[in-house]
């Protein structure tokens, strides 16, 4: 009989190391999506989205500083929410939920 430990810690970090490349083609896939249904009447979402790499941590992230406003609402507008919907298209998602949305 052997006797096997599974140090958390050790798995999540190889786990997250070797998941890297899979994760940066979905982050690639998820910043098309967001590129192409952005909206384009004024143009300001055209452009503002970057891949981001940082050792094991892979993002894709929206540049313009106005971005979570224009994402997610105000009491006066109604989110876009063009990075959410592309994003969860690819995974579970949890965080915040549009001004406006039923989703």
């Amino acid at each position: 009989m052997a006797r096997v430990t599974i140090y958390r810690d050790n798995a999540q970090r190889e786990a997250r190391e070797l998941s890297t490349e899979g994760r940066k083609d979905i982050a690639e896939k998820i910043k098309s999506e967001f590129d192409a249904t952005a909206p384009r009447r004024t143009g300001e979402f055209v452009g503002g989205s970057a891949l981001v790499v940082e050792g094991d941590r892979v993002f894709v992230e929206d540049n313009d500083p106005e971005a979570f406003w224009k994402e997610y609402g105000t009491s006066r507008m109604r989110g876009i929410a063009a990075m959410t919907n592309a994003a969860r298209k690819h995974g579970k998602y949890s965080g915040f939920k549009p001004r406006g949305s039923r989703a």
